[in-house]
């Protein structure tokens, strides 16, 4: 009985160990089986996707070359995106903000300055990034394969006006198209100016004489197809893109086929601004007043004289009348008394002119002498204000050619002498006005005498009882739309 126990024990272990070499054996070949499967390449018989979200066939492993019997383990490689690059071929004065990047299919970069004032660093911000929206929208909407975009600048400083000029390329499949948009920025007023308004059409006309007169021969200048055109007309569209620099305005246009530039200093060209570069504008300074009264514009010559001429603003000021005072640049700094003068009559709101530096008869003059006796008045009175003055009035009246063509002002002349300087009498001088005075009349006047600011007090509520409103000259011609323009004389309203 024992013994045959025995013998079923022993069975059962047999069996049980026979048992676990089976199951040994099983997990061995499942293991195999599932090793041999994932040797198989995936989407073996379908296309693979990249990284770009692009599909891309696998090798033909039946094609000779296409692969071999070893096992294949390489992965797909994904499509580059595609980047936009940067040039050197445009200076920048400070520091630059860049923008790499792959949008709407674009391979796009933008570039645009950065300032150290948070407020310009903003504004010039939100102008770059709308241009990129802008021409991004363009870019992809324009069939082709491969497009690029690429928004560089130029910038400048004058004053108070900042000037970013960017220059536009967008590339579609290698071909380039080109063009400019001008950002400007008034710091003093904190506001954008309209690029296209900044300089009137005389600007334009003043830039083309200038570069009718350099050393590039007529025949020279081209469009941008390369015909001959001759010399410039003066059109907005031959100066199609302009910088402001510490220098003056830098005009581009195209001669001989190639990008030209002519840079003009401000002090030539602040009549043709509606924003000087100090950041004012001068139709701020021009009164709100009734176009269809008459109005006289009063013009005092010589001074400034540091009693007689606050003593005149006064009596301005108490009858609401403004002036224009033709001041000296010599006199203008001679004393400390004169400078304060100067600046009191820009900060009444009055007009400041030139006389010139020192009351020459500029038609004796060589033209090297009349640029000199302009510009260094000009300079003084724009240290004294900040502001450079907009007309000019010969001594004596006189002007020729010369005078015109090399003072680059309006020439202010009258057409109603109150004689003030030969009277010397307070009710002659009052007598003289009287028997003269029509609408539109620019009346000579000396605010150096003490006879003609007595008449002046004489004078403007008798006139502004009879319906005068007494005016500065640039009112004067606002109101009866003349435009200024660089060496023309102005007398009255009817010239």
């Amino acid at each position: 009985m024992k013994r045959n126990k025995r013998r079923v024990s022993a069975l059962k272990k047999v069996l049980f160990c026979s048992w676990c070499v089976l199951m040994l054996v099983s997990s061995f070949l499942i293991i195999k089986y599932a090793a041999g499967l994932s040797k198989l390449k995936p989407y073996e018989d379908a296309d693979s996707v990249d990284a770009a979200g692009k599909p891309q066939r696998q090798p033909d492993t039946t094609t000779p070359g296409a692969g071999n019997d070893k096992e294949d383990t390489k992965t797909p490689v994904a499509t580059p995106i595609p980047q936009a690059e940067f040039t050197e071929d445009y200076i920048h004065s400070g520091q630059s903000e860049e923008i790499l990047a792959y949008e709407q299919g674009v391979a796009y970069g933008l570039r645009y300055p950065s300032y150290d004032i948070a407020a310009y660093r903003e504004a010039v911000k939100a102008a770059a990034e709308e241009l990129l929206a802008e021409k991004l929208k363009t870019a992809s909407a324009t069939e082709g394969t491969e497009r690029k975009l690429v928004i560089d600048y130029e910038d400048g400083e004058a004053g108070e006006l900042l000037s970013v000029l960017f220059h536009i390329n967008i590339e579609i499949d290698g071909v380039s198209e080109l063009s400019q948009v001008q950002w400007i920025y008034n710091k003093k007023k904190g506001e954008e100016i309209e690029a296209d308004t900044l300089f009137t059409d005389a600007a334009y006309r003043y830039a083309a004489g200038l570069v009718n007169e350099t050393d590039v021969r007529a025949e020279e200048l081209t469009d941008s197809e390369g015909q001959e055109t001759g010399e410039l007309s003066g059109t907005r569209e031959e100066f199609p893109e302009y910088l402001l620099t510490a220098d003056g305005a830098k005009f581009f246009y195209e001669s001989d086929g190639l990008r030209q530039s002519i840079t003009i200093p401000y002090i030539e060209l602040h009549t043709y601004m509606t924003v000087t570069v100090n950041g004012n504008v001068p139709a701020d300074g021009i009164r709100e007043l009734d176009p269809s009264k008459p109005m006289i514009a009063f013009t005092f010559d010589d001074g400034p004289h540091y009693i007689q001429t606050p003593r005149l603003l006064k009596i301005l000021e108490e009858n609401g009348a403004r002036a224009t005072f033709f001041v000296l640049g010599d006199r203008s700094f001679f004393t400390e008394s004169n400078q304060k003068t100067v600046k009191l009559i820009y900060e009444s709101g009055n007009e400041l002119g030139s006389h010139t530096y020192s009351h020459q008869n500029l038609p004796t003059l060589s033209a090297e002498e009349i640029i000199e006796e302009v510009t260094k008045a000009r300079e003084n009175i724009f240290a004294l204000t900040g502001e450079y003055p907009t007309f000019i009035r010969p001594p004596y009246g006189n002007v020729d050619d010369k005078v015109r063509k090399y003072t680059n002002a309006p020439l202010i002349s009258w057409n109603l002498d109150s004689q003030d300087w030969k009277l010397r009498d307070t009710d002659k001088i009052v007598e003289q006005v009287l028997a003269e005075v029509a609408n539109g009349r620019i009346v000579l006047m000396h605010d150096i005498y003490e006879t003609t600011v007595n008449a002046v007090e004489v004078l403007l509520p008798r006139l502004i009882e009879d319906g005068y409103q007494i005016v500065t000259v640039r009112e004067l011609l606002y109101y009866h739309q003349l435009e200024l323009e660089n060496g023309r004389v102005y007398h009255s309203i009817y010239n």
